[in-house]
């Protein structure tokens, strides 16, 4: 795909994402702004402010493709506030999903395979100045993040975060396949809700885990002597690791 082509279904699909600014004082229009925000991340960029300045560098580039704000016949890229307060008041779910429609534009014929895992923001906090511990889905053969969710409580909330996104999951990623996620998410509520959407998981057992391990091992005691199936289990540094196809 042509990066002019790829740049336009990519606005597209930014302009689904609802304006969150009231109508008075609008500087700038707000899928431009977005937009910028997103481009710079791409290349890179992980302050506003720079954001700002790369946007001013690349504005002839960027006028071809979106809708500058104009001054005395002069096309003005947003400012670092603007940007900020626009960020401030988005909608983390509605950009998830606009930004999935993207990727599934460009991914249509793909299967995606997705990992899951908890990971704590240090950079941010909650209302009791505690980091976050987000949930992210990552499509690691291909580099890209696909969503993410915060998780309130302890690290064995994974599960029910996952879980209770599964539907969301599934609906913003058609395409995507199969899951998978470490011991923590060896847990029957969610890989049956998993298969409930018709898509397979991959997750891992330790030998920790002994009444599991000790059935599973006992199941899968004759399956090197077996054909080749769905089921399929092997053993490394301590852990089972089991691939049920839903």
């Amino acid at each position: 795909m042509l990066q002019s082509q790829t740049l336009e279904i990519f606005v597209e699909s930014i302009k689904k994402v609802p304006d969150p600014r009231s109508k008075q004082g609008i500087s700038q229009p707000f899928q431009t702004a977005l937009t910028i925000v997103f481009l710079g991340l791409l290349a890179g960029i992980s302050t506003i402010a720079e954001i700002e300045r790369w946007a001013k560098i690349h504005k002839d580039q960027l006028k071809q493709f979106l809708q500058l704000r104009r001054h005395q016949g002069k096309e003005l890229t947003p400012s670092d506030t603007t940007l900020t307060r626009i960020l401030q008041k988005l909608s983390l779910t509605e950009l998830q999903t606009a930004f999935a429609g993207f990727i599934n534009a460009l991914l249509s014929e793909t299967v995606l395979t997705a990992a899951v895992d908890g990971k704590y923001a240090k950079q941010m906090k909650d209302e009791n100045g505690d980091p976050l511990l987000m949930l992210n889905v990552f499509a690691q053969k291909l580099k890209l993040h696909l969503a993410s969710w915060s998780v309130r409580g302890d690290k064995t909330n994974e599960p029910g975060c996952l879980k209770k996104h599964l539907e969301e999951l599934f609906t913003m990623y058609p395409c995507l396949k199969l899951l998978t996620g470490d011991a923590i998410y060896a847990q029957r509520p969610l890989l049956e809700a998993i298969q409930e959407y018709h898509r397979d998981y991959l997750v891992q057992i330790k030998d920790n885990q002994s009444k599991v391990l000790k059935q599973m091992t006992l199941m899968f005691a004759d399956s090197p002597t077996q054909k080749p199936s769905d089921h399929k289990v092997s053993k490394k540094r301590g852990a089972l690791r089991l691939a049920i196809c839903g």
